[in-house]
This record gives structure tokens, sequence and C-alpha cells, in this order.
């Protein structure tokens, strides 16, 4: 699964605030196996993403979306200095 194209972070991106450190990005187009897994391991999944330049996973929850399948994942992390 890529990062999707809304993935802003100061280590990623010019266009960051600089003093933001909380970052959520809305994944789209997760496999639907992501539904069976436990809030753990989809946590798991996603930190093995983001896991550039200090990037941490917080949270990740189901949240409703207009796409094809209803629903996207709202990933929160942080970005450690």
């Amino acid at each position: 699964m890529a990062l999707p194209e809304t993935h802003h972070c100061p280590a990623c991106s010019d266009d960051a605030a600089q003093d933001t450190v909380l970052h959520e990005d809305l994944v789209i187009g997760a496999p639907l196996s992501m539904e069976d897994l436990t809030d753990a391991q989809r946590l798991d999944r996603f930190a093995r993403k983001y896991a550039h330049d200090g990037c941490q996973v917080r949270e990740v929850r189901r949240v409703q979306h207009d796409n094809l399948s209803g629903y996207a994942w709202s990933v929160r992390f942080t970005e450690n200095p």
C-alpha cells in the first residue's frame, strides 16, 4: 500500500508547517482485508508504511467516505525531530 497523496510532514514535504508534529492522513483504497485485522494489527500494518524519518503512527480508525467501499482509514501520526 503506497502512502496517500495527502501525506504531509516536515520530513517529507517542503510546504508542511515546521511546528506541526501531529498529522492525519485519509487512506482511501486500502485492501478490504484491513477490516479483518484487529486494532493492534492495523496499527502495526500502517506503522510499517509510515516508518520513515521518525514518523510514528498513533491511531488508525475507519471513517465514512464517498468512495466505492463507503469508507476510508484515518491514520494519525507524529513526526519526531
